[in-house]
């Protein structure tokens, strides 16, 4: 989708996505191994109760959901970065997350080839309470 296409206010929702425990250990072991994402005793004695996915596995998860709708495709020119990243309640095994990606601004470049949009990320799970907040940036072709 062309920058010039995209609406302020304009919204996305991804489908829903289930993490699982085996999910958040493996994700945990390889990217965040803390012993509440890898190890589930311990976890069920921690501040959270029980095993955890790293809010880093959340995005991801609902990041690779949004990309697989390819409304960026190849007019995609690449991420600038991700800002205000907020993980706001635990993502639990057996969660569905489904994400809502809403066009809060953009601005095109002086040479009119591309344009900037900024994208706020909403991800909720199955009983609609916000697990993670964040805002991205990324260059698209005009």
């Amino acid at each position: 989708m062309k920058f010039d296409a995209f609406a302020i206010g304009q919204e996305f929702h991804t489908e829903p996505v289930m993490i699982t425990k085996e999910d958040i250990i493996a994700f945990g072991e390889k990217y965040d191994p803390q012993y509440f994402h890898i190890n589930e005793q311990a976890a069920a004695n921690s501040l959270f109760g029980s095993l955890i996915a790293s809010g880093f596995h959340t995005l991801a998860v609902v990041w690779s959901e949004w990309i697989k709708m390819d409304i960026l495709s190849e007019d995609c020119l690449g991420g600038v970065g991700a800002d205000e990243i907020r993980w706001k309640k635990p993502v639990r095994a057996n969660d569905w997350l489904t994400g809502r990606f809403t066009v809060a601004a953009k601005k095109k470049d002086s040479n009119g080839k591309r344009g900037l949009l900024t994208l706020e990320v909403i991800i909720k799970n199955q009983r609609d309470e916000e697990v993670l907040t964040c805002s991205t940036n990324v260059f698209v072709q005009a």
